[in-house]
């Protein structure tokens, strides 16, 4: 692509922004108990980090991130959710593998003193997931040079990623929760199971979620967290009203399979004037029970400009 084709196709992309925004602002920037914190947590240069996936180990908050300029995987510590460390790469791009070019919106879960970290690769025409393993949280050594999911049915299109990943006790598998479709910003959710982590086992009757009736919604669903909450499934996703106006909703359910959404969605839209007053999207959720706080993380989008913010509830 030549230099007046890039400048084209910014053009295009500022005009079909500019035509989408003018029904950002019709729900409220903050809903159902939730309060943004106001200013980014981590943002450094205008969109360096994106995607955040966090959650509190020993009373404190490790967050996985995608970092643009490297094109990697980075982490950050912090005791309070708010104030982060400075990032520590923990895993580069690989371009000798065909598949990994970069490598980015990744989650991870610790057991048997095991660290597993679920991360999408991605080329010029494709998507997967790979795993990479940790003893210690840092240095992670990728399981195998082969992806561990990869697209295989229609709605998958060419792309799997973004998954999230937990171990459920209840069931004894690991279950994962990915975008699939478009490449960059995915079509609908899916799900997979496995007693290892490493050979994973798609769901029969995916998509498990995809687009709603309402606005909110209504173009496409990604980027989702799921917790498990008092036996209870609580999935915070990405709702398109269409590719530009992104908000972060909620849907619950009792198997992880059948979701029902929220009355209150959505539950963060843009805030007029703001940093985030494009998009809200890549929402990641902790529970301090003993506070009783909930904790939100999120891409917020102003312009081409995406930072890390915050948004809390008591519960």
């Amino acid at each position: 692509m030549n230099i007046i084709e890039k400048i084209e196709n910014r053009i295009k992309l500022d005009v079909r922004r500019a035509l989408n925004r003018r029904t950002a602002y019709d729900y409220p920037p903050e809903n159902d108990g939730w309060i943004k914190y106001g200013s980014p947590i981590l943002g450094g240069e205008a969109g360096t980090f994106y995607d955040p996936f966090v959650r509190r180990i020993d009373n404190h908050y490790i967050m996985i991130v995608s970092h643009r300029n490297t094109k990697s995987i980075v982490r950050c510590d912090s005791n309070d959710g708010i104030h982060w460390s400075n990032p520590v790469s923990v895993l580069k791009p690989n371009k000798e593998s065909g598949w990994e070019d970069r490598v980015n919106r990744a989650c991870y879960w610790i057991k048997d003193g095991v660290w597993y970290l679920w991360y999408t690769g991605m080329n010029e025409k494709e998507a997967k997931i790979g795993l990479a393993v940790s003893k210690d949280g840092y240095s992670f050594k990728r399981y195998q040079q082969n992806p561990i999911i990869v697209p295989t049915e229609s709605h998958e299109q060419g792309a799997v990623m973004n998954p999230c990943v937990l171990w459920d006790d209840a069931d004894f598998v690991f279950k994962m929760w990915y975008s699939a479709g478009e490449k960059f910003e995915p079509d609908v959710l899916c799900l997979a199971t496995s007693k290892d982590g490493i050979n994973w086992e798609k769901h029969g009757q995916n998509p498990v979620f995809t687009h709603g009736v309402d606005k909110y919604d209504q173009c496409k669903v990604g980027g989702c967290d799921v917790v498990k909450v008092n036996g209870r499934y609580l999935q915070f996703y990405i709702g398109y009203e269409n590719i530009d106006n992104a908000r972060i909703c909620v849907a619950e359910s009792n198997d992880g399979i059948d979701w029902k959404r929220i009355k209150q969605n959505p539950i963060l839209s843009p805030t007029k004037g703001a940093w985030d007053s494009d998009a809200v999207y890549k929402p990641s959720v902790c529970f301090d029970i003993k506070k009783n706080n909930a904790y939100l993380w999120y891409n917020g989008r102003k312009g081409h400009n995406e930072y890390i913010g915050l948004a809390t509830k008591k519960l």
